[in-house]
């Protein structure tokens, strides 16, 4: 069983992607305020963060940024879950350090499948 950090400052779709979190065998944790992400995933040690782009303070390139400069952190995979779906979106978070880029809103099967591959479970 992974465990999954949640990123992301809309409450329903922390409550989405943790139920499908869940379905698939894995421990989800949620935090809606970017400023506190690292210091979260920090005590859980997360094999797997999700990222939101569209966030109030720090946004979720920058904090995919400061996730991947991390010692420890650094090693954990990201991948951006965002309702943007543009080329430079994508870019810029594939330039930050995501592995993957997952369009809201976000399709169970799709979304599912693609932490399991990330996982590697």
């Amino acid at each position: 069983m992974g465990k999954i950090l949640i990123v992301d400052d809309d409450l329903q779709t922390t409550t989405l992607l943790e139920s499908l979190i869940k379905m698939t065998g894995h421990e989800a944790t949620s935090v809606n305020l970017s400023r506190h992400a690292i210091q979260i995933a920090s005590s859980i040690n997360p094999d797997l963060i999700l990222l939101d782009i569209m966030m109030e303070g720090i946004n979720g390139i920058e904090l995919c940024k400061l996730i991947k400069s991390d010692s420890i952190l650094g090693k954990t995979p990201v991948i951006m879950v965002s309702a943007l779906d543009d080329i430079g979106s994508k870019r810029d978070s594939f330039n930050a350090g995501a592995v993957d880029f997952i369009t809201k809103p976000v399709r169970p099967g799709d979304f599912t499948k693609r932490i399991t591959e990330v996982l590697g479970s």
